[in-house]
């Protein structure tokens, strides 16, 4: 019962999502056949290609941040605004487990909706709506790249969609947590639009300020690659920066437990 009325406040924003990668396909299978036989394949470099899949990559972290931002206002803490809750925490069930259980819900569904969006470049690259990368020999010919090349810009997308997940997921659970603890939809996406927006303007002065300390200065977004994108490698201690995103995720539905626990209906 709690997992359905879980899907029930997340599947709004969850069909918008489909929606969006079904366009997406729908217009890659369009170009396809409107322009395959007519247009000659472009000549392009591993570099321009991976630079086309991280800007794919960063439209879709946009759309799905909006999304995250949505789902994060469902849940028990609008349910509290709404007046109705009452009749859901007065449930035979621990408070702590609605919290997990929204909590969880939620990033299963971001992570469905990447793991599609990996898919969906997978048909545009299908589609040719990045054309085939060529690469130059040294008798001026261009000749067509291996399978493992063919194969790059989906591992590329890959580690890039991770990053985009722990971003889209930050910003899930710290819009989920406003909303709990203000006990409020438009309060907890406040909440959490003021949190980014602080953040920005922190880093930014501690960095200028104390330049030796901006190093050491998380960002929001990991950027897998840095700048670069020449030799297609992932920065030095990715790993260990990922999962210090994951460790640092679980805070945010503890602290919505907490405020759940001392609230009164």
């Amino acid at each position: 019962m709690l997992l359905w009325k879980c899907w029930r406040d997340l599947r709004i924003a969850f069909y918008v999502g489909l929606g969006w990668l079904a366009l997406q396909a729908a217009g890659a299978v369009w170009f396809f056949f409107r322009s395959a036989d007519r247009l000659p394949i472009a000549i392009a470099t591993p570099d321009q290609v991976v630079q086309s899949v991280w800007l794919f990559v960063c439209v879709q972290a946009v759309f799905f941040t909006l999304i995250a931002f949505g789902m994060g206002t469902f849940g028990v803490g609008r349910d509290i605004g709404a007046g109705s809750g009452s009749f859901v925490l007065t449930r035979p069930v621990p408070r702590g487990r609605f919290v997990w259980t929204e909590w969880f819900s939620g990033l299963i569904a971001l992570l469905a909706l990447l793991v599609l969006s990996v898919l969906n470049l997978w048909v545009l690259i299908r589609c040719h709506a990045f054309r085939v990368v060529y690469v130059t020999t040294s008798n001026g010919l261009a000749t067509p790249h291996s399978w493992t090349m063919a194969l790059l810009p989906l591992r590329i997308a890959a580690i890039d969609a991770l990053c985009a997940f722990l971003f889209v997921a930050l910003v899930y659970g710290i819009t989920h947590l406003g909303t709990v603890a203000f006990r409020h939809s438009t309060a907890g996406l406040l909440f959490s639009l003021g949190f980014f927006v602080a953040w920005l303007i922190v880093t930014r002065t501690l960095g200028h300020e104390f330049p030796w300390i901006a190093p050491h200065i998380p960002h929001l977004l990991l950027h897998p690659y840095g700048s670069d994108f020449a030799n297609m490698r992932p920065i030095p201690h990715l790993a260990s920066s990922i999962l210090e995103r994951l460790a640092i995720l679980p805070l945010f539905p503890l602290l919505a437990q907490l405020f759940l626990r001392r609230t009164e209906v």
